[in-house]
């Protein structure tokens, strides 16, 4: 997300830095923020550490905003962006996911620093079909289990992420994003593998298997967004057939 992000920004002319651990910029130890903070007007942090772990997530996530926070007050920074995810300050659904856990010590971190910060929420990506189906397949087959939510493309993500930095301190505290429709996580990536299959006739591809898992909140409707937020019209389908696949 940090690169689409920064590219649409030099797109539309802003002047943007990639800050990351690739140019020795490393948010969780603070090494590197104060040089890449120097004159700027506005901070995004679209951070991410893939960690099941509750306690993992919560020091990272509360570690690198911290940082970032004390980096920005030095460098007179007045705007922060935070990316997070839609639902995840829900005790129902957090409570079994150490990620979701993770984002709430974040958004509380930048809610509390004292500089102006708008919290981008968002439900969760087309592209986590791709993700689920290379990190749950066993040699021909995927196993993933059934996920209600309202997915979104990605793409239309950094696109509210970079209206909330042109708006600066003037945007509001909280916006969120959400997909056209509720979808199973699980059909996501079966129709995925089938599109893969059409395009990549001699790569292998998976055979999607899903299963439910009864009691756990988050995977059967916790994920939805609350009415009213808004949405954007990309169906899964059309991304697809736009080739926004790997």
């Amino acid at each position: 997300m940090g690169g689409r992000v920064v590219q649409l920004l030099l797109k539309a002319g802003h002047e943007s830095v990639a800050a990351s651990r690739s140019v020795e910029v490393d948010a969780y130890t603070g090494i590197g923020l104060n040089e890449a903070f120097a004159g700027a007007d506005g901070v995004v942090d679209c951070l991410n550490v893939n960690t099941a772990r509750a306690k993992a997530s919560v020091d990272f996530y509360d570690t690198t905003a911290r940082h970032v926070i004390s980096a920005a007050q030095r460098a007179g920074v007045g705007h922060l962006v935070c990316l997070s995810i839609v639902n995840a300050r829900n005790p129902q659904v957090n409570k079994h996911m150490g990620l979701y856990q993770g984002k709430t010590a974040q958004e509380e971190r930048y809610q509390n620093s004292g500089i102006p910060t708008t919290i981008v929420r968002s439900t969760q990506w087309f592209e986590l079909a791709e993700q689920l189906l290379d990190q749950m397949r066993i040699g021909p087959v995927a196993v993933i289990p059934r996920m209600q939510c309202q997915p979104v493309a990605a793409d239309a993500v950094a696109r509210l992420i970079v209206s909330a930095v042109e708006l600066g301190p003037e945007a509001p505290a909280k916006v969120e994003l959400a997909g056209p429709e509720p979808r199973d996580l699980a059909t996501l990536a079966r129709l995925m593998s089938r599109r893969n299959a059409v395009l990549h006739e001699h790569r292998p591809h998976a055979r999607v298997f899903s299963f439910p898992i009864p009691g756990m909140h988050a995977l059967n409707g916790g994920l939805l967004p609350n009415a009213g937020v808004p949405t954007d019209p990309t169906t899964f389908e059309e991304w697809l057939l736009n080739g926004k696949i790997a």
